[in-house]
């Protein structure tokens, strides 16, 4: 069987496109999909990095991975590609057996729709909400936002198997009539109880506070912005916070706001950084904080959880069904994070939440995951009759 995975992406590689590194496309990803077939078609756009960029990210070497590039035709610059990339989308679609997409994604709304036409089987994942995410960008994504949000609701609503990343929230915004489970992405391994004693008695030498963030650094909608100037407004208050920013894309705009907010001695940008180095980045945290304009469930926040470190967040998305109540803040209220922030700094509180955060995160562990989702896909290609 031929696998077709599609979304917007993009996924890196080197410039003879032989080489591939991931992000959020991994061995393990490949190998989950894999279920479905021997060949895993990934179908988004490429960004070329260098060999030296390269080496800040995991290679992806899982023998069923396949890739077809699809030039980007989102912006007003580049609408004249989609007539090409609709070409790509509809041959690809037709020589492939199941037809797999992650919304919301421009690619998959086009593969959505040859995928019906060939009658292909189709399995939706459903990652993030478009309407938050384009409300959040700026003012062209505010004019579309609503469009969109139908558009994906249409799809979603009458697609058979609809696998969502959060327990509640993406459920109530995009309802399905057909077959669906709430199963988180997150790749979380066996936990050992060794890390939440360590993370307890790091909390009690503690002298200082460190936050820090996982997430794309160049779209607005993460939210890191808010939390520089939240730094800034303690710094006011001879309170002196450290946060670090890991992530891939520019750091252009978040090093402007760094620096007009005058805390270039307490903000960090690290940069992308390997997948496995992302539980020892955090084991080096105080406090993860997620502050997302929009957000579906992010993996890194669970990743926290596993490690016992307190973890604060926006009240976007799927963010409250991981982050306790009083640990919640509007995306865009300075002041707010500001106030969490002197909560968290409890070391009380932080123990507590901790041992919380780590009980917590055993419902995402891969065991039990892993079974969730695989029984879901053996209902999927049971109700297709696939072999």
């Amino acid at each position: 069987m031929k696998v077709l995975f599609v979304h917007d992406g993009p996924i890196l590689c080197n410039e003879a496109q032989n080489v591939f590194y991931g992000v959020h496309y991994r061995d393990e990803i490949i190998e989950r999909y894999s279920f479905f077939g021997d060949k895993v078609s990934f179908l988004m756009r490429h960004k070329v990095v260098s060999d030296e960029d390269g080496k800040k990210y995991t290679k992806i070497s899982h023998p069923a991975f396949r890739f077809i590039s699809v030039p980007n035709f989102k912006s007003i610059s580049t609408m004249a590609l989609k007539a090409k990339a609709e070409d790509i989308i509809e041959n690809s679609v037709k020589s492939h057996d199941i037809i797999l997409l992650r919304l919301p994604s421009a690619n998959g709304v086009l593969a959505y729709k040859y995928a019906k036409r060939f009658n292909k089987p189709i399995f939706v994942e459903v990652v993030a909400c478009v309407y938050d995410a384009l409300w959040n960008y700026d003012w062209r994504g505010k004019l579309l936002a609503g469009h969109k949000m139908k558009k994906y609701k249409n799809i979603i609503m009458n697609s058979s198997h609809v696998l969502y990343v959060t327990q509640n929230f993406l459920q109530e915004r995009y309802p399905s009539k057909g077959k669906s489970i709430g199963c988180s992405d997150v790749l979380i391994k066996k936990m050992d109880e060794s890390v939440i004693e360590q993370r307890l008695h790091n909390q009690e030498n503690r002298k200082s506070l460190t936050l820090g963030t996982v997430a794309a650094i160049d779209v607005p909608y993460k939210g890191q912005a808010e939390v520089i100037k939240a730094i800034a407004e303690l710094k006011k208050q001879n309170i002196l916070v450290r946060y670090k920013i890991v992530g891939q894309g520019s750091p252009k705009r978040l090093n402007n706001i760094i620096k007009t907010c005058g805390v270039e001695d307490l903000v960090d940008i690290v940069g992308p950084i390997k997948h496995d180095e992302v539980f020892k980045f955090i084991d080096g945290l105080d406090v993860y904080v997620q502050p997302s304009k929009t957000e579906g469930l992010p993996r890194a926040v669970i990743e926290a959880l596993s490690r016992g470190c307190p973890s604060i967040g926006s009240r976007a998305g799927g963010i409250p069904e991981l982050i306790q109540p009083e640990l919640l803040f509007n995306p865009k209220s300075t002041s707010e994070i500001v106030e969490v922030i002197k909560k968290i700094s409890n070391k009380d509180l932080q123990k507590r939440i901790s041992k919380e955060n780590f009980e917590k995160a055993k419902e995402y562990q891969f065991e039990i995951i892993n079974e969730r989702r695989k029984s879901f896909y053996r209902e999927f290609k049971d109700d297709y009759n696939l072999i």
